[in-house]
């Protein structure tokens, strides 16, 4: 049993909501300063009788004063909701545009294990031309938060498009590496980690911008998992942590780092 938060229109206040899912998951360290949530359910059946339940969030990028509606799946194995680490990089790419209006301006972004796209899609609305990539099998979901925001990407000047990559293929030869390449809560299995660190290295350039947003976990895995990524990122890529102060005064919570950073050139590997 999972739990979302759906906000009450007529109160103003955060209601708490329970919706079945596969996916374990704590209470959101969000939901203290208000996410905005709606609840649609949809049944239908084939075969055996099948459940399915969607509900939206509206996720506002206060920097240009647009809204995203983002669809979310309450029944599923990955690729259902969006994560605390995504709303946490949504939120410090606003704080980058907010620096410098021209930071996303027509530059290439790709965005590995996209989920649902939010942080690739507010990316396009600050006027990026961005890929977002994930599985073959989770590609749907993110194709139609793609086209449900088409509207708001146009017209900040923005592209946005869904394409599978499985990280450590021979798929990523069709990418040409991007201005900036991004990725969200992406360590999670030991296994995937050097698939993940082997793509990274493969798709950028020196001149790629890295930014990685992940949540520290707690569990024995999660915690090997993520210091076998820091070990391989680090043999490789050059990076700082993006402090707290430098974060969303409100989005932003030290269980969630961000690494900024880039490709160390093949000197710098050799000595």
């Amino acid at each position: 049993m999972g739990v979302g938060f759906l906000r009450d229109s007529k109160r103003g206040a955060v209601c708490v909501k329970l919706f079945l899912t596969k996916q374990q998951r704590h209470l959101s360290i969000f939901a203290k300063i208000g996410l905005s949530y709606s609840f649609e359910s949809s049944f239908f059946g084939f075969n055996n009788f099948i459940m399915s339940q969607t509900f939206v969030r509206s996720f506002d990028i206060e920097s240009i004063n647009k809204t995203l509606k983002m669809q979310q799946k309450s029944v599923g194995d990955v690729s259902c909701v969006i994560w605390d680490a995504a709303i946490v990089l949504s939120k410090y790419l606003e704080i980058l545009y907010s620096k410098n209006k021209e930071y996303f301006m027509n530059k290439q972004v790709i965005e590995l294990g996209a989920g649902l796209g939010c942080a690739g899609l507010v990316a396009s609305c600050l006027g990026a031309h961005v890929t977002m990539t994930d599985l073959p099998e989770v590609i749907e979901n993110l194709k139609n938060n793609i086209e449900c925001n088409k509207l708001v990407w146009e017209s900040c000047g923005g592209n946005a498009q869904a394409r599978s990559l499985k990280w450590g293929s021979s798929d990523i030869d069709a990418y040409s590496p991007p201005d900036v390449l991004i990725a969200t809560d992406c360590v999670y299995y030991e296994e995937s980690v050097e698939p993940l660190v082997q793509t990274m290295t493969a798709l950028s350039s020196d001149k790629t911008e890295i930014l990685v947003c992940q949540e520290e976990r707690d569990t024995e895995q999660q915690q090997h998992a993520w210091k076998l990524f820091r070990d391989l990122f680090t043999k490789h890529f050059e990076y700082t942590k993006v402090p707290l102060k430098d974060q969303h005064s409100l989005y932003s919570s030290d269980e969630i780092v961000i690494f900024r950073g880039r490709k160390k050139s093949q000197l710098s590997l050799v000595n």
